[in-house]
């Protein structure tokens, strides 16, 4: 839960949203013990691994671990860590793109539940065969124990007959019908798997109370001490915020300059541009763009330029040697300008200044 901040200092969220993306996904899979299997921790033997055996095929729990990370991904990629909880802050610039992916991963996450659940049968038969090879072996574990057993106590030696051997090894058939009907039992009912998965997220258009003087979390303190507790907290949360803001253009700014630079440096050592740096390049300013809830004009500006009058206006850029040489001196001006550490300042104080006040002494 979010503090209680007030009514100035919520004016960050009229640039932003907080988005927490929340993913359950079953994992397809029983953690074995020697137990579940008909052994004793004695009976295994280093070379059978127990541990975490798929219940359906691998590849059908990896899809869906494949959408979770890129919708996650794509969260990550296009907010920032927000001082409080775990939800991130999506400037409203590209919150409209991020819930349109975030709804194209939710009905494909969707579709692969329908299909886990029609063919929940079919994907459990193919499992079948693998688990019947873990029986075996399991079986011949099993077996080999209770020889070494029977040589322990000495039964070999007052000339057991072979026929009696026999007897006292364990039925294989029998060991493999009890060690299926374990692996059947650790499968859920087919009704309950689409319950097992989901694919939500959660959007804050933060409208928060101030402190209650009635919280009964709160102690009781007379008025005085109320009012400069109140004050004391406000001024933390300030705190929290401004950091957040400077934290955002110092991480655009690093990704400019990286990026600037890389592409700067390939182009000096001589090293091919290809279609697709430069594509990378077009992405990156669209992002910086999407971004830039702080209004760092400056750097926007001059990448959109570099857009403008080099990326669009040249498409044979990646050949045209003259084209390329601009294009470096060009991003080596923004990667410089990206790390005047006064001009930070002065975005980062512009903002906070629009969103923050100064208590009274």
């Amino acid at each position: 839960m979010l503090p209680n901040l007030d009514d100035k200092l919520l004016k960050i969220f009229m640039d932003g949203v907080l988005v927490d993306v929340d993913i359950r996904c079953w994992t397809g899979a029983k953690m074995l013990t020697a137990e579940d299997l008909g052994l004793e921790e004695k009976d295994v033997a280093e070379a059978y691994h127990l541990g975490k055996k798929m219940l359906v095929p691998d590849r059908i729990i990896a899809a869906f671990r494949k959408i979770d990370g890129q919708a996650r991904v794509i969260v990550d990629n296009n907010s920032f860590r927000f001082p409080f909880g775990s939800a991130r802050f999506v400037p409203k610039r590209r919150f409209a793109e991020i819930e349109a992916k975030l709804e194209e991963y939710k009905i494909e996450y969707n579709k692969l539940v329908d299909d886990l659940v029609t063919r929940w049968d079919e994907y459990k038969a193919e499992m079948v065969p693998i688990y019947k090879q873990a029986a075996e072996n399991a079986w011949l574990e099993k077996d080999k124990a209770t020889l070494r057993a029977m040589i322990s106590d000495g039964q070999t030696e007052f000339g057991l007959a072979p026929e009696d051997a026999a007897k006292n090894k364990i039925d294989k058939d029998a060991f493999i019908a009890a060690f299926m009907a374990r692996v059947s039992s650790f499968y859920p009912p087919v009704g309950s798997i689409a319950a097992k998965f989901s694919l939500l997220w959660s959007v804050y258009e933060i409208s928060i109370p101030r402190m209650n003087d009635a919280d009964p979390n709160k102690v009781i303190l007379d008025e005085q001490e109320r009012e400069q507790v109140a004050k004391d907290y406000q001024v933390q949360m300030h705190t929290k915020i401004a950091d957040f803001v400077e934290d955002v253009v110092k991480v655009m700014r690093d990704e400019t300059v990286k990026t600037c630079t890389h592409i700067a440096e390939s182009i000096q050592t001589g090293k091919a541009i290809r279609s697709c740096t430069l594509q990378s390049l077009r992405s990156f300013i669209d992002k910086f763009s999407g971004l830039n809830f702080v209004g760092d004009t400056q750097i926007e500006q001059a990448l959109a330029s570099v857009r403008q009058e080099l990326l669009d206006a040249h498409p044979d850029l990646a050949e045209n040697e003259t084209y390329k040489e601009q294009l470096k001196a060009r991003l080596g001006e923004i990667a410089l300008a990206a790390q005047n550490i006064t001009d930070v300042n002065q975005v980062t104080g512009a903002y906070r200044r629009k969103i923050t006040w100064t208590p009274e002494k």
